[in-house]
């Protein structure tokens, strides 16, 4: 007589489960899976720009796209600040300019560019910006 209570509470932990499981799923299907697309959009730009995607450097990390002239991290609006010290340390360990891929997302209302190019500007940082949008 006590396994009815027991079956009736794990009955109801795995219907808990199984609905954490379809708002988990709901999540990952409705919201934006910006990592992938700003690899798809940084891979495309660097062929437009003739470059080598993924470089590995001497200290083993990752440019997002080399050229003949340019060290470039690719990166979304909301992260430039980010996008700064990467694009240093990669002009540094290729011998290249130093570059950033802005890539300015379709929801962004935010002047995340002027933010950029202020710094850029008041410090003087030796770094080209290359524009272009997620679509």
């Amino acid at each position: 007589m006590g396994e009815l209570p027991v079956l009736k509470q794990l009955y109801a932990d795995l219907n808990i489960q199984i609905f954490n499981m379809k708002k988990l799923l709901a999540l990952l299907f409705l919201s934006p899976i910006s990592y992938s697309a700003e690899k798809d959009v940084n891979k495309l730009w660097c062929a437009s720009m003739n470059g080598d995607y993924e470089f590995r450097t001497k200290d083993g990390t990752y440019v997002d796209c080399i050229t003949d002239d340019f060290a470039i991290e690719a990166e979304y609006d909301y992260k430039w600040k980010e996008a700064i010290g990467q694009s240093l340390h990669y002009a540094e360990t290729t011998n290249k300019k130093a570059a950033i891929l802005f890539i300015k997302r379709n929801e962004s209302k935010k002047g995340y560019l002027s933010e950029l190019n202020r710094v850029i500007a008041k410090f003087d940082l030796p770094i080209r910006v290359f524009v272009t949008s997620e679509s």
